[in-house]
């Protein structure tokens, strides 16, 4: 602790990592973020009313104006992140020893896993929040995430307001950037899932190795009596799966959640696919109204995460499997995750989904490939975002040039990058051989009109990237960016309802 206003005196009611949200009797967490050093904003904190700081910085005091200096105590770490989250789970009262908490990490599918077993909790009678990418329960109302994983104080806020709402259990995302930055560090998880680990937010990580290491953090904290589900796939060059099992307490029960062993399609149709898993209670058999190796995978480990939450709830087995069993049937996807946007009057299949990695691209595409009709021609939209990984763009050009009929190159998020790089970029990926099959139109309203108006009857159209974003991030031709409202889902709909028109008024012309 560092020299300032006396320790004794001060009594703290709240806490912040940001400066602009400081309170009278504000505990201020300035840590270095990725883009900005928090004790930067120590003073206007201290403005606002904060009465102590924590920071990894033992010189800060010298570099404050004296008066303002006199106001605050200053507590130094070296872990600022670990203990930042532990001064947080103590202010809320220790919210997460009160829950039972799940955490699914991965590249892809954390969301739609995270959805499903928060489905099959809630359906089973288990109050159950839910913190993810695309909306955060809190067991009263939903509310739009901000980002996958909240920080640390976010967090332990949440995880309160899920308690004093009446949840007995949470289901939530878990980035590798939030493992890397120590956010869920007070946390200790009964269950976890891994899905996959394949090239993405190496802008961040850097290393396959450090992005394989931040994951793994996840499962050392499981707890001793923990369950892991262990998605194991056969193309993971980086062994990527053992690494999590190693990082796992001895002590604890892992499922390995293998394709066609552990989980099986017996049979399956762009409406549905019948699942026979194998779980520690048992067999379980269902249809589901989804299709796609991917999320047969999916589901399962959903399943494995429901059985172990509601086993630690209190349930008995039969009831588990029985309500489990029942509510399969009635699954649903998240939001942007195989959305289905076309209906019963369209000639066309039209999907949303949030696919932005070339193996995410692989998984989707290769699943609708599966289910195609013949004779239908498969589309895909498509773009990549800007100011992020660079290296999965001409793989994601590979991809989908391969496994598509047409591929629509676009926009997706360019952010402060030209669109046309990104496309360039995007097309150093696809053989020559392919580009035939492929089209650019940058303005992703266009692009998506171009698919559906060229597309023939039969014919179903992938429009990946965005899922269920709802605005588009561009350059704003001064160095920063700017934000317009877009959702994929409804310029599809207004695409469909013109290929409608023109069909009706071809129909009346003849």
């Amino acid at each position: 602790m560092s020299e300032g206003a006396d320790a004794g005196a001060i009594r703290i009611c709240d806490l912040t990592e940001d400066s602009r949200t400081a309170v009278p009797g504000s505990l201020f967490i300035a840590r270095r973020g990725t883009k900005a050093d928090g004790c930067r904003y120590i003073e206007p904190a201290i403005q606002c009313g904060a009465v102590a700081i924590i920071t990894d910085r033992g010189d800060v005091l010298d570099e404050l104006d004296p008066v303002l200096a006199s106001k605050v105590v200053v507590y130094v770490s070296d872990r600022i992140t670990r203990d930042g989250a532990l001064i947080a789970e103590r202010f809320y009262g220790n919210p997460a020893k009160e829950l039972l908490i799940a955490g699914i990490t991965g590249t892809n599918g954390k969301t739609t896993i995270t959805h499903m077993a928060h489905q099959l909790i809630e359906a089973a009678g288990v109050r159950c929040g839910l913190i993810g990418t695309v909306e955060i329960d809190d067991g009263r109302e939903c509310a739009r995430a901000a980002m996958t994983t909240p920080p640390a104080v976010e967090l332990s806020r949440t995880l309160a307001t899920m308690r004093e709402h009446g949840c007995q259990a949470v289901v939530m995302e878990v980035s590798s950037h939030a493992l890397d930055q120590g956010r869920v560090d007070a946390m200790r998880f009964d269950a976890c899932a891994f899905t996959n680990l394949t090239g993405d937010h190496l802008d961040y990580h850097q290393t396959i190795e450090h992005y394989q290491q931040s994951k793994a953090g996840l499962f050392e904290l499981l707890k001793d009596d923990g369950l892991a589900a262990i998605g194991e796939r056969a193309d993971d060059a980086h062994g990527s799966s053992q690494r999590m099992i190693d990082a796992c307490p001895k002590s604890a029960q892992v499922v390995r959640c293998v394709d066609g062993k552990s989980v099986r399609i017996s049979d399956e149709s762009i409406a549905g696919m019948t699942l026979e898993m194998t779980t520690p209670m048992g067999e379980i058999s269902a249809r589901v109204p989804i299709f796609g190796g991917y999320n047969a995978t999916n589901t399962h480990q959903a399943v494995l995460i429901a059985q172990h939450v509601l086993s630690r709830a209190g349930l008995d087995h039969e009831t588990i499997v029985r309500e489990i069993t029942e509510e399969l049937t009635h699954l649903k996807l998240a939001p942007g995750r195989l959305e289905r946007v076309h209906g019963g009057e369209d000639d066309v299949q039209v999907f949303v989904d949030f696919a932005h990695t070339d193996d995410a691209l692989a998984s989707v595409l290769g699943a609708v490939r599966g289910v195609l009709e013949d004779g239908a021609q498969l589309w895909c939209v498509f773009g990549c975002g800007g100011d992020r990984d660079t290296s999965k763009r001409a793989r994601m050009g590979t991809v989908v040039s391969t496994i598509a009929d047409r591929a629509v190159i676009t926009s997706d998020n360019p952010r402060r990058e030209p669109p046309s790089r990104i496309i360039d970029e995007i097309r150093t990926g696809i053989d020559e051989s392919q580009m035939h099959k492929v089209s650019v139109q940058s303005d992703r309203s266009q692009a998506i009109a171009f698919a559906v108006a060229n597309a023939k009857a039969g014919d179903v159209i992938m429009i990946a990237g965005k899922g269920h974003e709802t605005e588009q991030i561009s350059p704003d031709g001064m160095g920063g960016v700017r934000s317009v409202h877009f959702d994929d889902r409804e310029h599809a709909h207004t695409a469909l309802r013109e290929r409608r028109l023109r069909q009706s008024t071809s129909a009346g012309q003849a």
